[in-house]
């Protein structure tokens, strides 16, 4: 035992040195009586009492009012006070248990039933299901309880057997780039909220329905998310369980493209009409198969083709109702008309051979008081197109000594580095619908864009997910077979399993509202699974954990 006992300006230095070294390596309740510590640490140096603090820090830890636990958190600061590490974990006893996989007989017949395997069908699933069925009962062995999922994956990793990843590539995340989570933040997460108060919510285990509060006029809004996905003929596993000594050939071409755009909402599922016998008249999907001597590529057009019909079989399926239409920030879903304005595609001065742009109004945060709200024409009386320089004078602008363009692009941090810029942050440029929206907006329902690099926040992404799992477990004898395959897989996903999917989502935009970023929105997500919000003890757990 030392002789002398460290301060506690000393001793909180070492237990943060503990916690950066241990973070990955130490089991969590270790590494959670090291954020104890380091809590108590701080406040015996803000000059509370050791009673007072380890109060306060069961306070934090704890719902009730914590007598018994902050006597255990004066226990554990003594002991760490004195001999500088945490007690020795005593919980757990001895290991006296023996595993059925150390008996020969049940290594071998596991062992040989593996083996015979193709390879890439192995999977902890079919691999426990087959030891409960026919290995374990074939050698005359009663199992008091039938081996669980996660004991056959021990078992695999026992017998040789790794989870081997056959995906290439790397994505680059922008989850969390200062433009996407301020427009995540200031302008997608305020109008969903507005939107969610007109939405019916599924709620708790039985996903009962609760019909929203609306006020006088208002209609209730459905959400319909979209977005596209495609299948291949050959379309194979990302990973599978393999020996050390295997391999899968795969083949060098995925074969013929299936590609398919749907919506799904949370009260039928994906979008679609339905006879009162469950029969389907109408549906929003729209499935192509583009490549050599087959359709034409997916384009703007035929997704525009595909909106128009979506929302009439929205109108029939759910009359009286508004749909939220929510799709990710693609270029295509971003087309503007043929007459919008863009500032790069201007010339400098008037004429010439540049396109003829929409006359505008100049927009109210224009810098030039007098001239907001004025109507301004694109083009002369002629019919010539107007120039840059022409523009921005007309709206007060000096740019005699400004250049038309940079080469060979504009600098990101700058906002006025030349004419096309400076004109191009104009609200008019800046802010316009795209043909999307005025072909929503103009049939009465209403139009967002999700934020960038958050597919969590698509629920869809999850249904493709449900899809494609199944569809690649599926052998499949060339194109039309595929084609039968995907469409089986595609009907096939309940409406209770989208409606998770969209809850899960939902929760996402609750987390992030409330402040949560990354590994603590997905921790706040998995907690509150019966709910489509985040929760005020839900945010105190999680709280109690990181602070």
């Amino acid at each position: 035992m030392p002789t002398d006992i460290q301060g506690w300006d000393v001793l909180r230095e070492q237990i943060k040195k503990d916690l950066r070294k241990g973070s990955k390596t130490l089991p969590l309740s270790q590494v959670n009586q090291l954020l104890i510590l380091r809590n108590f640490a701080t406040l015996r140096l803000k000059g509370l009492k050791k009673m007072a603090a380890s109060e306060e820090v069961a306070q934090q830890w704890h719902e009730d009012k914590g007598a018994y636990f902050a006597r255990k958190v004066r226990a554990l600061a003594r002991h760490y006070q004195i001999f500088e590490q945490l007690p020795r974990e005593c919980r757990g006893g001895t290991h006296k248990s023996r595993t059925l996989l150390a008996d020969e007989r049940v290594k071998k017949a596991a062992s040989d039933w593996l083996n015979v395997q193709t390879a890439g069908n192995v999977t902890p699933k079919r691999f426990q299901e087959a030891l409960n069925a026919t290995i374990i009962p074939a050698l005359l062995i009663n199992l008091k309880n039938p081996l669980s999922e996660r004991t056959a994956q021990r078992w695999l990793l026992k017998l040789g057997w790794r989870m081997t990843v056959l995906r290439k590539g790397v994505y680059m995340d922008g989850h969390e780039r200062v433009d996407v989570v301020e427009y995540r933040q200031k302008v997608f997460l305020p109008l969903m909220e507005e939107y969610e108060r007109r939405m019916a919510k599924y709620e708790g285990p039985d996903l009962k329905r609760v019909p929203p509060t609306l006020q006088l006029g208002e209609k209730e809004i459905i959400p319909n998310f979209q977005d596209e996905s495609c299948l291949t003929v050959n379309e194979y596993k990302s990973r599978t369980w393999l020996r050390d000594d295997q391999t899968i050939l795969q083949k060098k071409g995925r074969g013929r493209l299936i590609h398919v755009s749907d919506f799904i909402n949370p009260e039928t599922g994906r979008l679609l009409h339905r006879k009162d016998d469950g029969t389907i008249i109408d549906e929003a999907r729209k499935t192509i198969y583009p490549g050599a001597n087959g359709d034409a590529w997916w384009d703007a057009p035929q997704l525009l083709a595909q909106v128009e019909h979506a929302i009439k079989v929205f109108e029939k399926a759910h009359p009286g109702c508004v749909s939220l239409f929510l799709f990710d920030q693609s270029s295509a879903h971003a087309s503007l008309p043929p007459d919008a304005l863009k500032a790069f595609e201007m010339n400098k001065g008037d004429g010439g051979k540049q396109r003829i742009q929409h006359d505008t109004i100049i927009p109210e945060t224009n810098p030039c008081p007098e001239h907001r709200g004025k109507f301004q024409k694109m083009t002369h009386t002629d019919g010539r197109p107007k120039g840059l320089q022409r523009v921005l004078e007309e709206r007060g602008f000096d740019v005699k000594k400004l250049k038309a363009k940079c080469s060979p692009v504009c600098p990101i941090e700058n906002t006025n580095c030349c004419m096309a810029r400076l004109l191009s942050q104009q609200d008019d440029f800046k802010h316009q619908e795209s043909i999307l929206e005025v072909l929503i907006r103009k049939s009465g329902h209403e139009c967002i864009f999700l934020p960038k690099f958050h597919c969590e926040l698509n629920p869809i992404e999850m249904y493709w997910g449900w899809v494609k799992y199944r569809y690649r477990e599926t052998p499949k004898n060339g194109f039309a077979d595929a084609k039968l395959q995907a469409i089986k897989y595609l009907d096939a996903c309940p409406d209770d399993v989208i409606r998770r999917f969209i809850n899960r989502s939902f929760r996402f935009m609750s987390a992030y509202r409330k402040g949560l970023t990354g590994k603590a929105a997905a921790w706040a997500v998995r907690k509150q699974r019966q709910h489509r919000q985040v929760s005020n003890s839900a945010m105190m757990s999680i709280e109690a954990v990181l602070n």
